[in-house]
């Protein structure tokens, strides 16, 4: 039971600078399905998976959220290989997807 004279401290806004590009160890923390406005036509609504990752870095990065978002949710492999949510999956499933998983 708290006290009721217990008071929680109250910190101002943070700012962190982005994540050095780098290869990091991180955990599934989140997968959601949202409604956003379109980025050039605002009155019209897109969908949009976004993924959000915790960095297991033990040094000055754990914890750091990292986040990933696909404006069109589909696989598709075009001429510079796999799109990144593909690679996302099958890094996911620690495996490469089958022809009945592509085609679901």
């Amino acid at each position: 039971m708290l006290n009721n004279d217990f008071l929680a401290e109250k910190k101002e806004k943070a700012e962190y600078p982005p994540l050095p590009k780098d290869v990091y160890a991180v955990e599934l923390i989140d997968v959601e399905l949202q409604e956003k406005p379109k980025y050039r036509k605002p009155e019209e609504l897109e969908n949009v998976l976004s993924f959000t990752y915790g960095v297991l870095d033990s040094g000055e990065y754990r914890a750091r959220r990292v986040w990933k978002n696909f404006v069109q949710p589909f696989f598709y492999i075009g001429k510079n290989g796999k799109n990144a949510l593909y690679q996302i999956v099958e890094a996911h499933l620690g495996r490469e997807l089958t022809q009945d998983e592509e085609a679901e």
